[in-house]
């Protein structure tokens, strides 16, 4: 019997860490299996011939908002053409509503409703007791028996025309009894990929709009086996470890313990190094972990937190409780420190949640410079308790997945539209960090850092710039248009050589937009500065950190520019000397920068 596990991720770079669990029960079995995963920029046709070319009898998917429509349409082009092919859906997406999914999806034979692994395992081993491997198999779907589907918990199924549900399949109390999703014989295909891990099931909290309010408690796996298998993963060279537990945290001696494991683990000392990506609760964080985390070799976590809303009522109508003074106090913390990446989440639409309240949820979290901040959307997900409050709330959302809330009684439709756009450009400065000195002086023209989006958002879309997809010089020579209609509250020449300074860190092409000042250095002046940073006994005063580099490469990789004022103070306007390393093509996507400045200048 061949059986093909599959699902569409949203990115290439994604991998399923559901479909790599049911192939390991799997390999219990006298089965052959495979899995394959695609995207969801893939198109369903390819994907279906795909399969249909391994000759399965069974394909299984998995399924989430992002990929439920191109995963029915690979279906039905499977069910068309192969008739016989029992095709089975799973996940979170087919989990609630389930009867009336395959009741309105006819390609679909059966779902597997929950946690899957156990619910796979007694489905395997009841089907080959009806169709042991050393026979043929014709057709599955006519000869699975109806004592097989009504006894197996967590099935939906047809008999006819009528549609027939045993409940939610059964969830795995002891986590370390499940085999591993990363065998050893699949090791060697994860060398500099990310992979998605577990160190526990389920969520402390409840909150409203959360898939995990829909089940209770937190199971975990022990100790010993998370040191081991991450132990394997870092063997085997994997780029990075994105661990998928809701909340990382939520036991804070079992956080520390593996936060320990991690930075002490000699592994992780190989070149390149690896990352480890968790989502935290930042007000949970106490001092013992603050102190602890001070320690954390640079760039090693990236945190991700969900603050959502500062503000309060809201919080409680979505059945979550934030101590806002307290997480602030802790992100703040935690980017003094600076070697952490912090990537903090808002989310427009939630019941209660205003324009103008959420603006000040978003200067809030923006006041705390992350390296990233994500502005979301409202999803009323099935099963969740705000989507069966949706008319309480006045919600208006799409009736299919995404599930995307379009206006509420406190939002409207044109509020959330405008902050769609200021997401998007959010993320095209924001969090690129493409334009940092030049934005962070362009806040001074703005009341707050929102009204600056909202502006430039307002701007965008008069000009016609989302109707199309901008180049990098395209955002740059954007923004300097639009910080040249506000030259009577900024010092806009000064704005320019911020910009400059950042089109610079990132182009070493120096071709110059229309907008950048000309250089006050001339070849000749450039050239004699060229000359004595190649002077070791001037690196070793000035500048030790070059010191490692040779005057050829210093020359071939790098570039000189005198701006007005030191980039990071720029209000101060003492000229500075700044010289971009870029390194050999290919090899970094920023320059390094070193500064120069001080009375020497003058010399």
């Amino acid at each position: 019997m061949r059986i093909i596990l599959t699902t569409l991720n949203a990115k290439y770079i994604h991998s399923s860490l559901a479909l790599r669990y049911l192939w390991a029960v799997g390999c219990f079995f006298p089965v052959e299996q495979e899995v394959l995963e695609f995207t969801i920029n893939d198109l369903p046709t390819s994907i279906a011939a795909e399969i249909y070319r391994r000759h399965p009898e069974i394909v299984a998917f998995s399924c989430y908002i992002w990929n439920i429509k191109p995963s029915l349409e690979v279906a039905a082009i499977l069910k068309k053409v192969r008739p016989d092919l029992l095709i089975i859906f799973g996940g979170p997406e087919v989990s609630f509503e389930s009867e009336a999914f395959l009741k309105a999806n006819p390609q679909v034979d059966l779902i597997i409703r929950g946690e899957g692994e156990l619910a796979w395992a007694r489905f395997l081993s009841a089907l080959l007791e009806e169709a042991p491997p050393r026979y043929p198999v014709t057709d599955l779907t006519q000869r699975i028996s109806s004592s097989l589907l009504t006894s197996l918990p967590g099935l939906v199924y047809r008999k006819g025309a009528d549609i027939f549900s045993n409940g939610w399949a059964p969830v795995v109390e002891d986590l370390d009894s499940l085999p591993n999703p990363y065998p050893e014989n699949t090791l060697a295909s994860l060398k500099e990929r990310t992979v998605y891990y577990e160190t526990s099931r389920g969520c402390p909290f409840g909150c409203g709009f959360c898939l995990s309010s829909t089940t209770s408690g937190v199971r975990y796996f022990s100790l010993e086996r998370v040191k081991e298998d991450i132990r394997r993963l870092l063997k085997a060279g994997v780029r990075e470890i994105k661990f998928v537990d809701r909340t990382f945290n939520a036991h804070k001696e079992r956080a520390l313990s593996i936060w320990k494991f991690l930075i002490t683990e000699p592994l992780i000392s190989l070149n390149p190094k690896p990352k480890f990506y968790f989502e935290i609760v930042g007000d949970l964080l106490d001092e013992e972990m603050l102190n602890f985390l001070k320690g954390v070799p640079p760039d090693l976590f990236q945190f991700e937190i969900g603050v959502q809303t500062i503000n309060e009522e809201v919080n409680l109508r979505c059945q979550r409780r934030q101590n806002w003074e307290k997480l602030a106090r802790n992100i703040k913390k935690l980017h003094s420190i600076g070697n952490i990446r912090l990537h903090l989440d808002l989310i427009a639409g939630l019941p209660g949640e205003t324009y103008s309240s959420f603006a000040q949820s978003f200067n809030a979290v923006y006041s705390l410079r992350p390296h990233e901040i994500q502005l979301g959307f409202l999803k009323l997900l099935k099963g969740t308790p705000l989507r069966q409050e949706a008319s309480r709330y006045g919600y208006v959302f799409l009736e299919d997945p995404p599930y995307e809330v379009l206006a509420s009684r406190d939002m409207s439709y044109a509020e959330l539209l405008r902050l769609h756009r200021i997401a998007e450009l959010l993320e095209r400065y924001w969090n690129s960090h493409i334009a940092d000195h030049a934005l962070c002086f362009l806040e001074q023209a703005f009341p707050t850092p929102f009204n600056l989006f909202e502006a430039l958002a307002s701007w965008w879309e008069e000009k016609g710039f989302h109707r199309r997809a901008p180049s990098r010089q395209d955002l740059y020579n954007n923004l300097a248009r639009f910080a040249a209609t506000f030259r009577a509250k900024i010092d806009l020449n000064l704005f320019y050589h911020l910009l400059k300074f950042d089109l610079l860190l990132y182009d070493r092409s120096r071709r110059w937009p229309s907008w950048a000042p000309p250089s006050p250095l001339t070849e000749k002046e450039r050239s004699l500065w060229m000359d004595r940073l190649s002077d070791q006994a001037f690196r070793r005063k000035h500048l030790p950190e070059l010191l490692s580099l040779d005057p050829t490469t210093l020359r071939r990789h790098g570039y000189l520019e005198l701006f007005p004022c030191h980039p990071e103070k720029p209000l101060e306007k003492q000229p500075t000397l700044v010289y971009f390393y870029y390194g050999p093509p290919g090899t970094q996507a920023r320059a390094r920068v070193y500064y120069l400045s001080g009375p020497f200048l003058l010399e």
